[in-house]
């Protein structure tokens, strides 16, 4: 038997194609349910985890229908809002868009709610440590405690507890109180690190993402939001359902764009850091932010800059998980396939649209090569003849000891600092003007485009210039 499951605080109402039943207990369940009927729910929070643990209990195969699609769905039939119809919905879009239905896996669930506890700890982190500051610039008035990081902060807790004890203050009590929320959350922050890098080397994939520039928390959220890559049939698929902001809209040949306004919020949260790091010369993904700076080179567009930068990092996880290979061996076919396609679109006649897809994918070929010649120069050996791996710990040494450099250093465009190879430097330089620009295929047609992009560069690095002279005059 096939049951759609609409899931309320206090009770459920099931739905077998024919008649609707509403329970409330697992003894009402138990009664109801047999081994290997099919239940499927909507992503409702805990009260569906709830019901999902007790119907696997009973020895039901439960699923999980994509929320996003199945509203959709559920709009095209009927827009009433009715319990009983949530339910009938439900085994209808089970039995016509089965694939769409995820297995119910408690692991991965258990994980996902640890990683918003953790996020949810962190602020909490955040606002203790801030409060705190404030009270010890009240009560230490002549020293400089509320300067302190909140690494130095947290490791002299103890002494700033011993401290207070001794001070005489009408705001005593209160900052002794504000220490000790602080301590409970450093606790339970690592308690929840152990946990969530426990479940995730557990995973089969773990060894493959532990291969990428990134840290144990960010494999494990990567793995909360994409336990089975089996389950997703593209890179497509992948990308959208663990950004869930990436749509596409075509219409004709005149509209084709990416929409990428929203993302997950653990997504962007656990990865925004790794977004910033990599904004560092010498970082590894240094290449991969660069491009996403130049390909939208606009200072009020860093969202949109940021989840770009995700989805090509994504991207990649993507295909060294579905080719089991590892960090350097995906970017190595990544190369060999752009290539193979920047050849295959030059034989074409040049359009606008061709002209824009050979500009990004010289782009994306020199990004790629850099990555590559990156990740060999900050790597160190595995045992046992695994490979490499990053060196995260290199790159922190080299990351403090150039930092005063970096910092009077300008970002200079991409083409600056790698110019293309000859077979494909004629797409993304602009011709000179005593030349008629002509098109690999020799039909006469100039890449203007490309030539509007590279006078947007020169005249973007004239005022970066202006602005540096104009704050140093003053």
């Amino acid at each position: 038997m096939i049951y759609g499951a609409d899931i309320g605080a206090k009770e459920i109402i099931l739905h077998n194609g024919s008649q609707s039943l509403r329970i409330s207990t697992p003894l009402e369940a138990q009664a109801l349910i047999k081994p290997n009927d099919v239940v499927i729910l909507e992503q409702t929070g805990a009260y569906g985890i709830r019901w999902a643990e007790i119907f696997t209990t009973l020895g039901a195969k439960v699923f999980i229908a994509d929320g996003r699609d199945f509203k959709n769905y559920r709009l095209a039939h009927s827009r009433k809002k009715d319990d009983a119809l949530d339910a009938f919905y439900l085994r209808r879009y089970y039995e016509e868009k089965r694939h769409k239905c995820r297995a119910y896996n408690p692991m991965q669930v258990h994980k996902r709610a640890l990683i918003r506890q953790h996020i949810r700890n962190n602020k909490d982190i955040t606002k203790h440590t801030n409060r705190l500051k404030q009270y010890l610039a009240m009560i230490y008035p002549t020293e400089d405690m509320h300067l302190w990081s909140r690494e130095k902060l947290n490791n002299r807790l103890k002494h700033i507890e011993e401290r207070l004890k001794q001070t005489p203050h009408a705001l005593t009590d209160l900052v002794l109180a504000e220490v000790k929320k602080l301590k409970i959350c450093l606790e339970e922050a690592q308690k929840l690190e152990e946990e969530l890098i426990n479940i995730a080397r557990n995973h089969p994939d773990y060894e493959i993402l532990k291969t990428f520039p990134m840290g144990d928390i960010e494999i494990a959220t990567l793995l909360a939001y994409s336990w089975d890559i089996q389950s997703f049939t593209d890179k497509k698929a992948y990308i959208g359902y663990v950004l869930m902001g990436s749509t596409l809209e075509q219409s004709g040949s005149s509209i084709y764009k990416v929409k990428v306004d929203k993302a997950r919020t653990e997504i962007k949260g656990i990865f925004y850091m790794l977004f910033m790091r990599s904004h560092r010369k010498n970082d590894p993904l240094y290449p991969l932010a660069r491009l996403s700076k130049e390909l939208i080179n606009t200072k009020h567009n860093f969202k949109k800059r940021y989840i770009k930068f995700l989805s090509r990092f994504i991207e990649l996880t993507y295909e060294a998980r579905k080719h089991r290979t590892d960090y350097l061996t995906t970017l190595q076919n990544r190369l060999s396939r752009l290539k193979e396609e920047l050849s295959h679109t030059k034989r074409k006649d040049l359009t606008e649209y061709r002209a824009m897809k050979l500009y990004r994918l010289t782009r994306s070929i020199k990004t790629i090569e850099e990555l590559i010649a990156q990740r060999k120069d900050i790597c160190f050996p595995l045992k046992d003849g695994e490979g490499t791996a990053p060196s995260l710990f290199g790159l922190a040494v080299i990351n403090l000891t150039n930092k005063k450099e970096e910092n009077h250093e300008e970002d200079q465009p991409l083409h600056s600092h790698s110019q293309p190879d000859d077979s494909y430097a004629s797409h993304s330089q602009p011709e000179p003007a005593s030349k008629p620009a002509t098109t690999p295929d020799g039909h006469g047609r100039g890449n203007t485009l490309s030539s509007r992009m590279h006078k947007r560069e020169v005249e973007n690095n004239k005022s970066k210039k202006r602005r540096g002279h104009k704050g140093n005059t003053g």
